[in-house]
């Protein structure tokens, strides 16, 4: 491989980058500077930059960015989407070159964290404060006079390391899932009004009044707004189906087939169980019993027309669902959450059911769970799942499951 050599324009410094991809974003290690590996047609070949002035840089130098600011801005690459997370080279090639000051520094700092953060700084301006030692977690808060900005986003750190620690005794323990590599995003409005702003300015719309915090898939982050009448459970639930779209993400599987309806809002809903214990919070699905009420009318009402049988439950994807929910907002928004309300509560059951009734059902949901975690989820993946583990049909397993149901306190 040919030795190609760089230097930085901030501090000078010249680095070895054989083998990374033109346009790959990375850290500089002498100064910090986040840089952008040029052309190999690039004159001078040298690095463009991709950002303001570090702060870290001293006066002397500032005076020769000013030059060197109009040559690289006119190799500025296109920008991409806004909001997206930019794809940095993970370094494993070359060594550490030797600086023309004789010392030996590493090659780049991939700082997965400055990543998101600079993706959200680039979509929002500077209008956030961080909290990055928050395990794999990046905690970005807007601030607001109504709060103390540091323990707020304490408290967040809190909550958000009780579902990791949760879910890897759950379910990556279990099923020897690697663990999670930093950073995911965490955004948290400061008010409902903030939190709408960015759905109209995104989507022309806002969010439906019960809809307190959401995950994007497509950014791979959590939002949600502050405010103390929105319940933990809505940050637990959220964060819950980050981590399955983080190992959904990890083996590179999306395209293969859309994740299922009920495994992914039953497992959130999994999740909102919990207990504070010395002002800390520990899941308990023993507690996650808020639904029932809501499943149980279902079950009773004459001919059960609320209940969603799982033949329906478990072939019904994500998109499916919100396609269903957002149209039915416009012409029966009072039903249609009704019927939400039923399809959001039993899918909770059913993953309780799953997990908690005993047998070989967990045996369903874990091989289950390796399912959809690879891309090759869906009803007759699960059909089969059923039949090889409990010897039953479809049908029969939901006469179990409604006694089930029939049998919570």
């Amino acid at each position: 491989m040919t030795l190609r050599l760089v230097r930085c324009p901030f501090c000078g410094k010249r680095f070895n980058v054989s083998g990374i991809a033109a346009g790959s974003r990375l850290r500089c290690a002498g100064c910090t500077a986040v840089l952008t590996v040029p052309r190999t047609d690039a004159r001078p070949p040298a690095f463009k930059i991709t950002r303001p002035l570090v702060l870290q840089i001293g006066g002397g130098i500032a005076a020769g960015l000013v030059a060197a600011v109009a040559i690289y801005l006119l190799l500025k690459p296109s920008a991409g989407r806004p909001g997206a997370i930019p794809d940095v080279a993970i370094l494993r090639g070359p060594g550490p070159e030797r600086s023309e000051g004789g010392s030996d520094l590493p090659l780049f700092v991939d700082d997965p964290y400055s990543r998101v953060r600079d993706a959200i700084e680039k979509e929002f301006g500077f209008r956030f404060l961080y909290r990055r030692d928050s395990g794999p977690y990046l905690i970005a808060l807007e601030p607001s006079e109504r709060f103390h900005a540091p323990s707020l986003m304490e408290e967040y750190s809190q909550r958000l390391l009780a579902v990791l620690t949760a879910f890897r005794r759950e379910f990556g323990e279990p099923l020897q899932l690697p663990e999670v590599q930093p950073a995911l995003p965490v955004l948290v409005f400061n008010s409902r009004e903030s939190f709408d702003r960015y759905f109209i300015e995104r989507d022309k719309r806002r969010m439906a009044e019960s809809i307190k915090g959401i995950y994007e898939y497509d950014r791979r982050r959590i939002v949600v707004y502050h405010d103390p009448n929105v319940p933990t459970e809505v940050l637990l639930h959220e964060g819950a189906h980050q981590l399955v779209d983080y190992y959904k993400r990890l083996r590179e599987v999306l395209a293969k087939h859309p994740s299922c309806y009920w495994f992914q809002e039953g497992v959130g809903t999994y999740f909102e169980g919990f207990r504070r214990i010395g002002g800390e919070i520990q899941f308990d699905p023993a507690l996650s019993h808020g639904r029932l009420p809501t499943l149980k009318q279902a079950i009773v009402q004459p001919g059960r027309k609320d209940f969603i049988p799982l033949n329906v439950l478990v072939g019904m994807t994500v998109d499916e669902f919100w396609t269903w929910f957002q149209r039915g907002q416009l012409t029966e928004p009072e039903d249609t959450t009704r019927k939400a309300q039923v399809y959001y509560a039993e899918s909770w059951a059913f993953i309780h059911f799953l997990r908690q009734s005993g047998g070989n059902s967990r045996k369903v949901f874990e091989a289950y769970f390796g399912l959809e975690a690879s891309g090759l989820g869906g009803k007759p993946a699960f059909e089969d799942l059923v039949r090889e583990h409990l010897g039953l049909e479809l049908a029969q397993l939901e006469d179990k499951f409604i006694a089930y149901i029939q049998g919570l306190r």
